[in-house]
């Protein structure tokens, strides 16, 4: 990573959580299941089961969940006072994204953030831990460096 400036101070860093990642496995799962219930009438309980797991693992392999959890699973997030900083292992320098470039932040969903840029483009921070605590303090920064 390259060194900050004596003026700037790291606030928060951050890998993808595996944890996320399960629990939004385990969801995507069970709505699988929920929305494959009707088949019950049909299918023994097993074969049911066995069906919707292999729907989701279908699922989540069509829709990349696997991919964006390889991809980024050694990128470090570094958020400091002036920018924030996405360190991805396969780049000689890390993305470094000013905080006064940040118009809004988001919830793309239970586990990931969006930060929206003035041209209109939005960055995806996926799998964040602690997704409330993470957003707060991004936004607290976004603050205080505006």
């Amino acid at each position: 990573m390259t060194a900050a400036p004596p003026e700037e101070h790291d606030l928060l860093h951050w890998r993808i959580s595996p944890r996320a990642f399960f629990w939004r496995c385990v969801a995507l799962a069970v709505l699988t299941m929920l929305f494959t219930l009707p088949l019950l009438i049909w299918l023994d309980p097993i074969t049911w089961l066995l069906a919707s797991v292999l729907i989701a693992v279908f699922y989540m392999w069509v829709f990349e969940e696997f991919q964006i959890w390889f991809s980024n699973r050694n990128t470090v997030w570094r958020l400091t006072n002036r920018a924030l900083y996405i360190n991805a292992p396969d780049t000689a320098e890390p993305l470094v994204l000013p905080l006064t470039d940040i118009r809004s932040i988001g919830k793309l969903s239970l586990w990931s953030i969006s930060l929206g840029l003035p041209d209109g483009q939005r960055i995806t921070l996926p799998l964040v831990p602690n997704r409330a605590e993470t957003k707060a303090r991004l936004a607290q920064a976004i603050e205080a460096a505006s």
